[in-house]
């Protein structure tokens, strides 16, 4: 196992709030949204997707995964710490459009990572399979107003899009994975198979997708929850998957046997009750354990069988009655440092919005 070199500097840089533990969490009642709203004009139908006949796979399986994106940059990326860290550890909008075309382009198809981990893999004919998830899909307090997305909302088609709020109103739009991968699948049949999307890992000391369900005494605390569950349905009748990402994005490498028996009990009171029983953990930071570590039987106790750290290639290992499976980060220090790497599944030169990023031209990776 290898623990991303830089997840450290995540917490400092970009998340201090959000991979703080949860009695750290600022616990602020729920911002009014503005009056303006502006509907996503694009809707999706699982009925509209079509079957692409499929094929075994023996080989390795890819496994991808991002943060929520960014989707005003000149707030982002700015001169700051915070700003550093964004651009180190997110992509734009317009970056992970990119990112999908050419993974499309090269051959690439969405799998189910529970077929991945049990060897039943099946892509059309002449693909290769990947798994793609979404780290901290709960659209943290300290992101909010820095050019990130707000929460996960339903349309008036019962489509999940993202809700962006500023000064000049709210706006429900497409501008975040979800949304964008749901339309792509429509677009390109053939880069779904068995109708899977994407992996969401939820912590949940503020709240899952967005619905600040962790303030637990709040008096509208049921209308959140029922938003919540209603995403989740709607989400998972797409294709989606969940996992947890522990409640408080806590370091399981440091963090002793009791804390991590803590939060887990809590992400399964407070978490599960609204995204459903599932048995992957991904480890904040990526910061896992020996597979014969304790702390594996903890994991094992609470139902989790299938664990996710970070790697630079990929592997699957199955050991003390669990699986575990590496995952590349896809983000700034990834274009910066692994484009050679990333070659097979795009061009980083190609993808990466050097303005957007503040950068100055030149090769990357």
């Amino acid at each position: 196992m290898r623990v991303r070199p830089t997840a450290v500097a995540l917490c400092i840089a970009v998340l201090t709030m959000s991979c703080s533990s949860h009695e750290a969490a600022r616990q602020k009642p729920e911002h009014r949204s503005p009056s303006t709203v502006f509907i996503a004009p694009t809707s999706v139908s699982p009925t509209t997707v079509k079957t692409v006949p499929l094929v075994a796979w023996t080989g390795p399986v890819e496994h991808l995964f991002f943060h929520t994106l960014v989707i005003q940059p000149q707030l982002a990326f700015v001169n700051d710490h915070i700003g550093q860290g964004f651009r180190d550890y997110f992509v734009t909008v317009g970056e992970f459009r990119s990112i999908l075309d050419q993974l499309f382009a090269n051959g690439w198809t969405l799998v189910d990572i529970h077929r991945a981990v049990a060897g039943t893999v099946r892509v059309p004919a002449g693909r290769r399979p990947f798994v793609l998830s979404v780290d901290d899909v709960n659209y943290y307090d300290y992101s909010r107003p820095l050019g990130l997305g707000w929460r996960l909302v339903l349309d008036p088609h019962g489509d999940v899009k993202v809700e962006e709020r500023d000064p000049n109103g709210t706006r429900i739009t497409d501008n975040d994975i979800i949304p964008i991968v749901e339309q792509f699948v429509v677009k390109h049949p053939e880069f779904s198979a068995d109708g899977a999307k994407g992996l969401l890992a939820v912590t949940g000391y503020e709240g899952v997708l967005g619905e600040r369900t962790n303030e637990r005494t709040s008096i509208d605390l049921p209308q959140r929850i029922a938003r919540a569950r209603a995403l989740v349905a709607a989400l998972r009748a797409h294709g989606w998957t969940f996992a947890s990402h522990s409640y408080g994005h806590i370091d399981v490498h440091k963090r002793d046997i009791a804390t991590l028996t803590k939060d887990s009990a809590r992400w399964k009171a407070e978490v599960e009750p609204i995204v459903g029983p599932t048995d992957i953990f991904v480890y904040p930071f990526g910061s896992g354990v020996p597979l014969s570590s304790p702390k594996i039987g903890v994991l094992r106790s609470f139902g989790f069988t299938i664990l996710c750290d970070i790697d630079k290639v990929p592997r699957m290992t199955h050991s003390n009655h669990v699986a575990l499976m590496s995952r590349r980060h896809i983000d700034g220090i990834a274009f910066a440092e692994q484009g050679a790497n990333l070659a097979a599944l795009f061009n980083v030169g190609a993808v990466i919005d050097r303005a957007a990023r503040r950068l100055p031209s030149g090769d990357v990776g």
